[in-house]
């Protein structure tokens, strides 16, 4: 065998470790993908599972039926606790929007989300604090609320 037939079996062998390390690493970068969007489907929903269990506090549950259809008979402590409330899922909302939107959340978390949203956004407590606080979210965001079609907020 000569010289030349070496080095041509051996850049023929180098290009085949190319191609195979190529495809090990769009496997790995696929299943890193794929776990990205995982954790971003967990941290999403558990946040929103904090927000909506502070509810069991009575106290809380109290304010929160109350302002959903009587938010200026608030006292101003009651407005802040549910101002407070709402904003926290709200930034919850918004963050599964940015997640949503750079294909980090699929159709089948974001589609119940988005209808559980416009339930909410759905009582005039849940609209009053979103025009006084709009201002402090994304403006894509924004629009995108702003644009919604509320659904039908009941408790039974």
């Amino acid at each position: 065998m000569n010289w030349d037939a070496l080095g041509a079996f051996g850049e023929i062998i180098g290009a085949f470790a190319v191609v195979v390390s190529l495809a090990y690493l769009a496997t790995q970068i696929k299943t890193q993908n794929r776990e990205a969007r995982v954790a971003s489907v967990h941290d999403i929903s558990e946040a929103f599972r904090l927000g909506i269990t502070s509810f069991q506090d009575a106290q809380r549950a109290d304010v929160y039926i109350n302002a959903l259809n009587n938010f200026d008979l608030l006292s101003d402590s009651e407005r802040l606790q549910f101002i407070s409330m709402v904003q926290g899922l709200l930034r919850v909302w918004e963050e599964a929007f940015f997640q949503f939107a750079e294909d980090r959340l699929d159709n089948r978390v974001w589609d119940p989300m988005v209808a559980q949203y416009s339930d909410w956004m759905s009582s005039s407590g849940f609209q009053r604090v979103w025009e006084i606080r709009k201002h402090t979210y994304n403006p894509d965001f924004r629009k995108f609320v702003d644009e919604l079609t509320f659904g039908d907020y009941k408790l039974s």
